[in-house]
Protein backbone atom coordinates (compact mmCIF):
# COMPACT_ATOMS: atom_id res chain seq x y z
CA UNK A 1 0.00 0.00 0.00
CA UNK A 2 1.33 3.43 -0.78
CA UNK A 3 1.58 6.20 2.00
CA UNK A 4 3.60 9.32 2.71
CA UNK A 5 6.24 10.00 5.44
CA UNK A 6 5.46 13.30 6.93
CA UNK A 7 8.61 15.47 7.93
CA UNK A 8 9.48 18.80 10.17
CA UNK A 9 13.35 19.72 9.75
CA UNK A 10 14.47 15.85 9.37
CA UNK A 11 12.45 14.73 12.19
CA UNK A 12 9.50 12.46 11.08
CA UNK A 13 6.26 13.20 12.90
CA UNK A 14 3.39 10.92 11.01
CA UNK A 15 3.09 7.73 8.45
CA UNK A 16 -0.12 8.39 6.90
CA UNK A 17 -1.48 5.06 4.50
CA UNK A 18 -3.19 6.64 0.91
CA UNK A 19 -6.06 4.28 1.71
CA UNK A 20 -8.56 6.44 -0.06
CA UNK A 21 -9.25 7.42 -3.81
CA UNK A 22 -8.33 11.31 -2.52
CA UNK A 23 -6.31 12.42 0.07
CA UNK A 24 -6.38 15.80 0.76
CA UNK A 25 -3.55 18.06 2.27
CA UNK A 26 -3.58 21.46 3.76
CA UNK A 27 -3.97 23.38 7.41
CA UNK A 28 -7.97 22.39 8.04
CA UNK A 29 -8.61 20.31 10.62
CA UNK A 30 -10.93 18.37 8.41
CA UNK A 31 -8.33 17.33 5.84
CA UNK A 32 -6.72 13.99 5.94
CA UNK A 33 -3.59 15.19 6.44
CA UNK A 34 -3.31 18.79 8.39
CA UNK A 35 -0.05 20.69 8.42
CA UNK A 36 -0.96 23.50 11.53
CA UNK A 37 1.42 25.75 9.50
CA UNK A 38 0.17 29.41 8.36
CA UNK A 39 2.48 29.09 5.43
CA UNK A 40 0.15 26.05 4.47
CA UNK A 41 -3.40 26.91 2.62
CA UNK A 42 -6.83 25.87 4.29
CA UNK A 43 -7.00 23.28 1.47
CA UNK A 44 -3.64 22.95 0.06
CA UNK A 45 -2.87 20.31 -2.13
CA UNK A 46 -4.49 16.24 -2.91
CA UNK A 47 -3.32 13.19 -3.56
CA UNK A 48 -5.68 11.43 -6.19
CA UNK A 49 -5.45 7.62 -7.10
CA UNK A 50 -6.07 6.68 -10.87
CA UNK A 51 -5.94 3.04 -10.86
CA UNK A 52 -2.21 2.09 -9.94
CA UNK A 53 -0.98 5.70 -10.19
CA UNK A 54 -0.56 8.39 -7.81
CA UNK A 55 -1.02 12.18 -8.59
CA UNK A 56 -0.47 15.16 -6.79
CA UNK A 57 -2.69 18.22 -7.35
CA UNK A 58 -2.02 21.91 -6.24
CA UNK A 59 -5.50 23.71 -4.98
CA UNK A 60 -4.34 26.58 -5.70
CA UNK A 61 -2.30 27.26 -2.98
CA UNK A 62 -0.87 31.14 -2.17
CA UNK A 63 2.59 29.46 -1.62
CA UNK A 64 2.42 26.19 -3.76
CA UNK A 65 3.26 22.95 -4.06
CA UNK A 66 6.69 20.98 -4.96
CA UNK A 67 8.10 17.94 -5.91
CA UNK A 68 11.21 17.41 -6.08
CA UNK A 69 11.96 20.84 -5.86
CA UNK A 70 9.90 21.53 -9.23
CA UNK A 71 6.77 23.87 -8.46
CA UNK A 72 3.87 21.59 -9.90
CA UNK A 73 0.34 22.19 -10.56
CA UNK A 74 -0.72 18.55 -10.85
CA UNK A 75 2.04 15.65 -11.65
CA UNK A 76 2.17 12.01 -11.13
CA UNK A 77 4.05 10.68 -8.01
CA UNK A 78 6.91 8.24 -8.39
CA UNK A 79 8.36 5.71 -4.98
CA UNK A 80 10.53 8.58 -2.96
CA UNK A 81 9.64 11.44 -4.28
CA UNK A 82 9.78 14.53 -1.80
CA UNK A 83 6.46 17.01 -2.00
CA UNK A 84 7.25 20.38 -0.23
CA UNK A 85 4.24 21.87 1.20
CA UNK A 86 4.88 25.30 3.74
CA UNK A 87 8.56 23.98 5.57
CA UNK A 88 7.22 20.41 5.89
CA UNK A 89 7.78 17.30 3.12
CA UNK A 90 5.82 14.41 2.57
CA UNK A 91 7.95 11.74 1.14
CA UNK A 92 5.55 9.53 -1.25
CA UNK A 93 6.18 5.59 -0.79
CA UNK A 94 4.71 3.36 -2.94
CA UNK A 95 4.62 -0.29 -1.45
CA UNK A 96 3.20 -3.00 -3.60
CA UNK A 97 1.94 -6.25 -2.51
CA UNK A 98 3.25 -8.90 -2.92
CA UNK A 99 -0.50 -11.39 -3.36
CA UNK A 100 -3.00 -8.79 -3.77
CA UNK A 101 -5.81 -11.44 -3.86
CA UNK A 102 -5.02 -13.21 -1.16
CA UNK A 103 -4.94 -9.89 1.18
CA UNK A 104 -7.27 -8.18 0.58
CA UNK A 105 -9.39 -11.07 1.74
CA UNK A 106 -7.76 -11.49 4.82
CA UNK A 107 -8.20 -7.80 5.00
CA UNK A 108 -12.23 -7.81 4.38
CA UNK A 109 -12.29 -10.36 6.98
CA UNK A 110 -10.83 -9.30 9.61
CA UNK A 111 -12.03 -5.49 8.94
CA UNK A 112 -15.55 -7.41 9.59
CA UNK A 113 -14.43 -8.76 12.97
CA UNK A 114 -13.58 -5.37 14.06
CA UNK A 115 -16.64 -3.20 12.55
CA UNK A 116 -19.09 -6.35 14.60
CA UNK A 117 -16.49 -5.67 17.94
CA UNK A 118 -16.98 -2.06 17.81
CA UNK A 119 -20.63 -2.38 16.87
CA UNK A 120 -20.84 -4.44 20.23
CA UNK A 121 -18.79 -1.97 22.77
CA UNK A 122 -20.51 0.93 21.05
CA UNK A 123 -23.88 -0.48 22.00
CA UNK A 124 -22.87 -1.47 25.44
CA UNK A 125 -21.16 2.21 25.80
CA UNK A 126 -23.59 4.31 24.57
CA UNK A 127 -25.21 5.63 28.18
CA UNK A 128 -21.22 6.38 29.18
CA UNK A 129 -20.16 10.13 28.30
CA UNK A 130 -16.40 10.77 28.92
CA UNK A 131 -15.29 14.38 29.04
CA UNK A 132 -11.87 14.34 27.46
CA UNK A 133 -8.98 15.91 29.53
CA UNK A 134 -6.88 18.62 28.27
CA UNK A 135 -2.99 18.92 28.29
CA UNK A 136 -1.02 21.66 29.06
CA UNK A 137 2.50 22.91 29.13
CA UNK A 138 3.71 25.43 31.53
CA UNK A 139 7.42 27.31 31.33
CA UNK A 140 9.39 26.89 34.88
CA UNK A 141 12.07 28.26 34.28
CA UNK A 142 14.61 29.39 31.12
CA UNK A 143 14.58 31.34 27.85
CA UNK A 144 11.04 31.00 26.23
CA UNK A 145 9.53 33.12 23.89
CA UNK A 146 5.77 33.54 23.33
CA UNK A 147 3.36 32.07 26.20
CA UNK A 148 4.59 30.85 29.67
CA UNK A 149 1.66 28.01 29.79
CA UNK A 150 0.33 26.19 26.49
CA UNK A 151 -2.78 24.42 25.71
CA UNK A 152 -1.32 21.30 23.57
CA UNK A 153 -4.85 21.32 21.40
CA UNK A 154 -3.08 21.09 17.97
CA UNK A 155 -2.25 17.16 16.80
CA UNK A 156 1.56 18.08 16.70
CA UNK A 157 3.02 20.72 19.01
CA UNK A 158 7.23 21.10 17.76
CA UNK A 159 9.52 22.81 20.51
CA UNK A 160 12.79 24.27 19.39
CA UNK A 161 14.26 27.07 17.69
CA UNK A 162 12.79 27.38 14.70
CA UNK A 163 10.64 30.20 13.94
CA UNK A 164 8.26 27.93 13.21
CA UNK A 165 8.12 26.22 16.30
CA UNK A 166 5.14 26.33 18.67
CA UNK A 167 7.30 26.51 21.92
CA UNK A 168 10.27 28.29 20.79
CA UNK A 169 12.94 28.16 22.87
CA UNK A 170 16.61 30.00 23.27
CA UNK A 171 20.09 28.64 23.13
CA UNK A 172 23.17 28.77 21.91
CA UNK A 173 23.81 24.83 20.60
CA UNK A 174 20.39 23.40 20.59
CA UNK A 175 18.59 22.77 16.77
CA UNK A 176 16.13 24.06 15.30
CA UNK A 177 13.70 21.27 16.37
CA UNK A 178 14.23 19.79 19.80
CA UNK A 179 11.81 17.65 19.79
CA UNK A 180 8.03 17.06 19.40
CA UNK A 181 4.68 16.41 20.83
CA UNK A 182 2.36 14.28 19.16
CA UNK A 183 -1.38 13.79 20.47
CA UNK A 184 -2.88 10.25 19.43
CA UNK A 185 -6.30 10.07 20.82
CA UNK A 186 -5.81 10.55 24.80
CA UNK A 187 -2.39 10.01 24.85
CA UNK A 188 0.59 12.63 24.24
CA UNK A 189 3.39 11.14 22.95
CA UNK A 190 7.06 13.03 22.96
CA UNK A 191 9.78 12.24 20.75
CA UNK A 192 13.07 13.71 20.13
CA UNK A 193 14.42 15.23 16.65
CA UNK A 194 17.65 13.45 15.01
CA UNK A 195 20.87 14.00 15.90
CA UNK A 196 21.83 15.37 18.98
CA UNK A 197 19.62 14.41 22.05
CA UNK A 198 18.98 17.98 23.66
CA UNK A 199 15.79 16.93 25.77
CA UNK A 200 14.99 15.55 28.99
CA UNK A 201 11.83 13.78 30.47
CA UNK A 202 11.89 13.55 34.48
CA UNK A 203 16.22 14.10 34.43
CA UNK A 204 16.23 11.43 31.55
CA UNK A 205 17.61 11.67 27.66
CA UNK A 206 14.97 11.60 25.66
CA UNK A 207 16.47 8.82 23.26
CA UNK A 208 12.83 7.61 21.68
CA UNK A 209 9.11 8.38 21.42
CA UNK A 210 8.09 8.23 24.64
CA UNK A 211 4.52 8.97 26.45
CA UNK A 212 3.83 11.51 28.58
CA UNK A 213 1.88 11.25 31.91
CA UNK A 214 0.56 14.00 34.32
CA UNK A 215 3.37 16.08 36.15
CA UNK A 216 6.33 15.01 33.85
CA UNK A 217 9.34 17.38 33.21
CA UNK A 218 10.71 18.38 30.30
CA UNK A 219 13.86 19.98 30.25
CA UNK A 220 14.83 21.17 26.47
CA UNK A 221 18.69 22.71 27.37
CA UNK A 222 18.04 25.66 30.01
CA UNK A 223 14.64 25.25 29.53
CA UNK A 224 12.31 23.47 32.31
CA UNK A 225 8.63 22.49 31.20
CA UNK A 226 5.81 20.77 33.75
CA UNK A 227 3.37 18.86 31.55
CA UNK A 228 0.15 17.88 33.09
CA UNK A 229 -3.59 17.71 32.22
CA UNK A 230 -6.76 19.48 33.24
CA UNK A 231 -10.43 18.22 33.58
Amino acid sequence: MAKVILKFNEAVLEEIPLTKPITTIGRLTQNDITIENMAVSGQHARIIKEGEQYIIEDLNSLNGTFVNEKKVMKCPLNNNDQILIGKHILIFVDEIPQVIEKTIVLDTKKQRELLAKAAAMAKGDSKKVVKEKEAFLTIISGSVRGKKEINLVKKLTVIGKDEEADVKVKGFFLPKTCCFIKKKEDKYIISPSPGKHVTKVNGKTLTKPTELNDGDMIEVGSTKMHFFFKE
